[in-house]
Parts: structure tokens; sequence; C-alpha cells
């Protein structure tokens, strides 16, 4: 909870005030301050301290699109506690259109992160400090990974029935409990007790408008939920399906993709996924549902090979994953080892 001053990365915020900062997070090869765009708002009044991340992957465009329209709508006057906004945390990645930092490292691996260590660690250690640690809630906002793409969706991690309250207000059409990653956000957010929303939709590279509509309306309900706003749109649809358990569904042979579900369809065992095609149309090979589930991402690739991952299926019920579920954290790319 906040109430009076807030200090950010060395600067006061005061009661009613929103200050914009770029506190340097590393240097370029030439020596140039990499710095990490911030916008912290306190709010006129006492109440909870939020945080909103987007772009730990350089490639997940959607997230500073939703932080951008909320910042319009944020008035320090008429908000209760305190927002801090980084638009931007991978901001080498976001530059050259890369889900890595340029040495290829993982940021979503990373934290808590280091101020003597390498690029994606003095990053972390810094949104660590400034952003997550005495924060009451946090939103990161993530795309599927590359040639992929994702319904809307909120994932929490299992048994935290606070985080999993506030993601059934946010209202995406799924949420999905994922388990924690060593590295990432989320999971050094729950190590100093701050739950976390992870919402994942769209695709890496591009702006979903629809996408991007529901987390900003998702975001104003858990605000509203908090007692931090007043007012907020409403559910746009039936409550969401809290699912889980999920896994990747992947591809028996190589060729030409006809996929016969899309993201966010409810399946039924036996019933037709997709089918592969030679490029000379002489072997075809269709896979069918084993059991029911739902569809909560796809590849978007046409051209596939064996073994690659092509439906991301969250199952109904309350089974734990088995140990070799490749259930991802922040949605890492299952067919990249770069991203465990």
């Amino acid at each position: 909870m906040t109430g009076g001053p807030i200090t950010v990365a060395g600067v006061t915020v005061e009661p009613g005030e929103r200050r914009d900062l770029a506190p340097s997070a590393s240097e370029s090869y030439t020596g140039d301050r990499t710095t990490l765009p911030l916008a912290a708002i306190n709010g006129a009044e006492d109440g909870p301290r939020m945080f909103l991340t987007a772009a730990v992957h350089g490639d997940e465009l959607n997230g500073i699109e939703i932080c951008r329209q909320l910042l319009d709508r944020f008035d320090p006057a008429a908000l209760n506690g305190a927002v801090v906004v980084v638009p931007i945390v991978n901001v080498l990645g976001v530059q050259i259109g890369s889900r890595y930092l340029p040495d290829r490292r993982d940021l979503n691996r990373s934290f808590p992160g280091s101020h003597t260590g390498s690029m994606a660690a003095r990053i972390s250690r810094l949104v660590t400090d400034e952003v997550i640690d005495g924060s009451d809630l946090g939103i990161d906002l993530h795309t599927a990974a590359n040639h992929r793409t994702n319904v809307p969706q909120v994932r929490v991690a299992a048994g935290d029935e606070v985080a999993t309250a506030h993601a059934v207000t946010f209202g995406a059409p799924f949420v999905l409990t994922a388990k924690l990653r060593p590295g990432s956000l989320r999971s050094v957010a729950s190590d100093l007790g701050v739950p976390v929303l992870t919402f994942e939709g769209g695709q890496p590279l591009r702006f979903d408008e629809d996408v991007i509509d529901v987390a900003v309306a998702g975001t104003l309900r858990v605000m509203q939920r908090l007692g931090m706003i007043d007012d907020a749109p409403p559910p746009a649809h039936d409550a969401p399906m809290v699912l889980a358990e999920s896994r990747w569904l992947r591809a028996d042979r190589g060729g030409l993709l006809e996929l016969h579900c899309g993201i966010g369809d409810r399946i039924e065992a036996g019933q037709p996924l997709w089918t592969t095609t030679s490029p000379l149309g002489a072997e075809r090979a269709s896979v069918s549902a084993e059991e029911d589930g739902y569809v909560i991402g796809a590849t978007t690739l046409p051209l596939v090979q064996p073994g690659q991952a092509l439906l991301h299926v969250a199952l109904p019920g309350n089974r734990l994953p088995a140990e070799d579920d490749p259930t991802e954290e922040e949605d890492e790319d299952p067919d990249d080892l770069n991203g465990d």
C-alpha cells in the first residue's frame, strides 16, 4: 500500500503527480547509456501499488501499445494508490526486433539479476529493485513466441488464490495455472510476495487491436477491483475458463500444414486437428485429438517439420502436469533451446 510520496529510481513522486523517468540500466558497445523508460504515477489518495511491464521479450510488442493506452487514461488526481509502468523492459531487443538481448540472453531467465553482472542481469536488477519490490500486484504483458499466436489468456502460479481471483476479474477468455520458471520475472516477484498476472495474447512483431483491447479493459477491471479507480469496462463475454494444465501437440510428419481448428476453439477427443501433405501431394497424414481441451495457441507457419510444435492445448480438470509436460512460462518458444 502507498500513502504519501513514493520513490522510484531515486526520484521522489509526490501524491497527485506523474514523473516520466529514464534510469540507466547498462551501456552499449560505444559507451552510450542504455536507459529504461518508465512512468511513475502516484495517486492523490492512498491505495495499492501496482506495476505494469511489457516487452520483456523484445519482439513482443502488443504490451507497448497496451501501456501507452493505459497511460493516457491514468489521472493522478483520480487515482487511489500508485502505478509504475515500464512499456519496454528489453530496450535493446526491441531496437533490433529480437526476443533476446544482443548477447542472446533471455531477459526473462535473468531475474533478479545483479548490478555488476551481464546486461541482462543489470536490467533485471533495476526492474526487481525499482518496479517489482514493494508492489502489491503486477501485470506482465506478453505475446506468443516467434511464428505463433495466442488467444488472450492470463497465467498465474498454481495455488495463488489472490492472483487467480484478479485473473478472473481481468476477463480474458482463459485463465491458466502455469509453473514458475527459475529466473523469470513472475518467479522473482513470487519470492518477494508480489502476485503477478502474466497476460498472453497475439503474435510477435505486430499490434493486434483486439488483443490490446482485451488487455486494456482487463487491467482497468483489476484496478477497479483493487479500489484504485472508480470505473472500468464491464466484461465483454462469459466468465473465463480456468484451466490447470496445458501441453504442446507436435507434428508427426513434415509437409504443408492444414489446421482444422483455430485458437480459442474447444476440441473433443477424436476430432481432426491437422493434416500434413507432401509438396507433391502424394503423402498425407492426419492427426486427431486424443482428449478434450481448448486451443490457446497455434503455429502460424504453413510448412512444418516432424516434431514441430503446432497447437498449444489447455486441458480441463485439475491434473498436475507431468514432469516432461512442456507447459510454457511467458510462452517461451518450445522449439528453441535458448528459451530454457
